[in-house]
């Protein structure tokens, strides 16, 4: 199944909720007359490189053998004229072959903290931790024992985690399995296995503290019908996030009680876009012209001097953007990643976006913004370069200073993220979408120096 970081569907289980040991065929390599061209352009996650086919280590590294094989065949008969190769020399050969192949043998399957400090605690590497019965799931395509160490201590009934390096999946092949119980220490090559930290107590949100120059407006978008609904919801009965705002708002293309004091503001718009673009991302530049045109007629904006749009699944702090916003006073919005503004979380100032609302109102019929729709070609951008393009480059709105504070993902050179613990200023961590893991991280990163008892 897929991750609560990235994926809002119910997690698979194994036989009903309880998981067995793990069968070697679960994840033995796929056979190298197995591969699947058609998903050799898989790249299930930012953190795995994208795989020519399926190809298994074991495969890997026979081709790798009979390469070197031909390679060691061809130098060794170029000794010299007249001269024929000895016993010796094929020794060498042997010696060299033999070498190679152990070195290859001998590669880790992971080494804790080479990324980064690790969060969890030591791991055991080669082996896998066998249970018999009891609550259990698996995830595909995580990259890494860390971040299954992560996902583990956001799930309460995880008590332990298996990682498998190669489970034979298209993409990134490895896999993360979370279970009830640390079972049994089994040998096993390419396994990691460990127990997650323990899991924090969540705190309060931090109050808003209101200071000259930074009230804020903030409102996310929500999908009707899905894992946002009960995320939103959450996140207002913790006064967290959006709702630890000045003003906050939700808007969907429907009508629907988010809490019984927040209902939704309605968009002309289907929420529906493709996928595509350098990254593959949602091309939903449409969808937020729409959700702008719709704040724009709102307009109570225009009563705060900072405007954010958070997605429901970042994880935000409200009373760490106030620090943040006291460097950039002036600001016309702020850039929070050096490779272009990311969607998680957007701020701007009032300025910027009356700026952009007198564009809407320039359109023959107000609902788009005339020259930054007329005068770029957006068609595979999605709406966070959309905004950028029209505020910086269209209608010329600056200062923009890059603030990489505003944001942890991996996306954008935050690797880190899944452990909500980067620094104590950072001011929002993304994506979390299942509730579990929102509230997990939130208390990471409110508490880093807790330790609760398990």
């Amino acid at each position: 199944s897929s991750s609560p970081f990235a994926s809002p569907e119910p997690l698979a289980r194994l036989h009903g909720s309880v998981v067995k040991s793990m069968a070697p065929a679960r994840y033995e390599p796929i056979p190298e007359e197995r591969s699947d061209p058609e998903h050799s352009d898989v790249d299930e996650h930012p953190s795995c490189r994208r795989r020519t086919g399926a190809r298994s280590e074991g495969a890997c590294r026979r081709a790798a053998g009979a390469s070197l094989i031909v390679t060691v065949l061809i130098v060794g008969t170029a000794v010299g004229p007249g001269r024929t190769p000895g016993i010796r020399v094929g020794r060498q050969r042997h010696r060299a072959i033999e070498e190679a192949l152990q070195v290859k043998e001998e590669e880790a399957t992971w080494v804790q903290g080479a990324k980064f400090p690790s969060k969890a605690p030591p791991m055991d590497v080669d082996f896998e931790y066998q249970v018999n019965g009891g609550w259990g799931t698996n995830f595909d395509h995580i990259p890494d024992p860390e971040m299954c160490a992560a996902m583990c201590q956001g799930v309460p009934q995880c008590k332990a985690f298996t990682w498998v390096k190669d489970a034979g999946l298209p993409g990134c092949p490895s896999q993360c399995w979370l279970k009830g119980e640390t079972g049994t220490k089994v040998p096993k090559k390419g396994l990691v296995s460990g127990i997650p930290p323990p899991r924090k107590q969540l705190t309060a949100a931090p109050a808003p503290q209101a200071a000259p120059g930074s009230s804020l407006y903030c409102f996310a978008l929500m999908v009707p019908g899905g894992y946002e609904e009960g995320l939103l919801k959450w996140q207002h009965d913790h006064k967290a996030s959006i709702f630890g705002c000045d003003q906050t708002a939700v808007y969907s293309n429907v009508s629907i009680p988010v809490t019984a004091d927040v209902v939704t503001q309605v968009v002309n718009s289907t929420l529906r876009c493709g996928y595509g673009g350098d990254s593959g991302s949602a091309l939903n530049a449409w969808i937020f012209i729409a959700v702008w045109q719709k704040v724009v007629e709102v307009g109570d904006y225009a009563n705060h001097d900072w405007v954010i749009k958070a997605d429901p699944d970042t994880v935000f702090f409200p009373d760490r953007l106030r620090t943040v916003l006291a460097r950039h006073a002036g600001a016309g919005y702020l850039n929070n990643c050096r490779y272009g503004m990311h969607g998680p979380i957007e701020v701007f100032s009032r300025q910027a976006i009356a700026t952009l609302a007198k564009n809407y109102h320039e359109s023959w019929d107000g609902k788009a913004p005339e020259r930054c729709v007329k005068e770029q070609h957006f068609g595979q951008w999605g709406e966070d370069m959309f905004m950028d393009q029209c505020l910086s480059k269209i209608l010329n709105i600056g200062p923009r200073p890059t603030e990489s504070s505003l944001m942890c993902e991996s996306h954008c050179d935050c690797p880190s993220w899944y452990w909500c613990s980067e620094s104590p200023d950072i001011v929002s961590y993304h994506p979390f979408k299942t509730i579990d893991s929102y509230a997990n991280c939130m208390a990471n990163a409110l508490n880093p120096t807790q330790v609760a008892a398990r």
